[in-house]
C-alpha cells in the first residue's frame, strides 16, 4: 500500500516548528497528528537555524517586561529605526558587489582587491557616520582590523552566480 502524501501546508508547518528549535520531533508529530518517522524524514538535514533568534527574542521581551510602556515604546522605536538603517546598508553592500560584477561584465576587466576594499571601507565609514560606531566596530578598529560586511546566504549565492557567469 502506497504512503498517503502529506498536505504541503502540514509539511511547511512541521519544518517551521523544527527550524524554531522549540519542540522535539515527537512533540511536532503529536502536534500535527503524523508519525514521528514522517517528521524525521521531513526534518532530516534541516538545521534549526532560527532557534537562536527565538532565544534572542525571548531575552528581548523579558528585558522589556521590567519597564513601563514609555520605555517599551522608546526601545521598540529605536530598534526598528536601527534595523531599517542596517537593512539599508546591507542592501547598499549588495549593490556595491553587483556594481563591481556589472563593471567586470561590461569592461571585461577584473576588479582588484584594493577596489573592493576601497568600496567596502567607504561604505563602512558611511555606516559609522549614520549609525555611529558600534562597540564591535570600535573593538575591531582597536585591533587594527576592518569591520566585515556581512551577507545573507541568499546574497552570497547571488554574488557567486554572477561571478560564475563570468567564467
Amino acid at each position: 500500500m502506497a504512503a498517503k502524501s502529506m498536505d504541503k501546508s502540514v509539511v511547511e508547518a512541521i519544518l517551521l516548528d523544527w527550524r524554531l528549535g522549540q519542540l522535539s520531533q515527537q512533540r511536532i508529530a503529536e502536534k500535527h497528528k503524523v508519525s514521528k518517522g514522517a517528521v524525521n524524514k521531513i526534518c532530516k538535514g534541516v538545521e534549526q537555524d532560527v532557534a537562536s533568534i527565538v532565544t534572542a527574542g525571548i531575552q528581548y521581551q523579558q528585558a522589556l517586561s521590567a519597564h513601563d510602556d514609555r520605555i517599551v515604546t522608546a526601545v521598540t522605536t529605536a530598534v526598528d529605526e536601527i534595523a531599517k538603517r542596517l537593512d539599508y546598508f546591507r542592501g547598499a553592500s549588495m549593490l556595491v558587489a553587483k556594481t563591481v560584477v556589472l563593471k567586470v561584465q561590461a569592461d571585461g576587466t577584473s576588479a582588484s582587491f584594493q577596489d573592493l576594499n576601497a568600496a567596502a571601507t567607504a561604505l563602512g565609514r558611511a555606516q559609522d557616520a549614520v549609525l555611529g560606531k558600534s562597540p564591535r566596530t570600535v573593538i575591531n578598529n582597536l585591533n587594527q582590523t576592518r569591520p566585515r560586511v556581512e551577507y545573507s546566504p541568499q546574497q552570497l549565492r547571488e554574488i557567486n552566480d554572477m561571478l560564475e557567469a563570468q567564467v
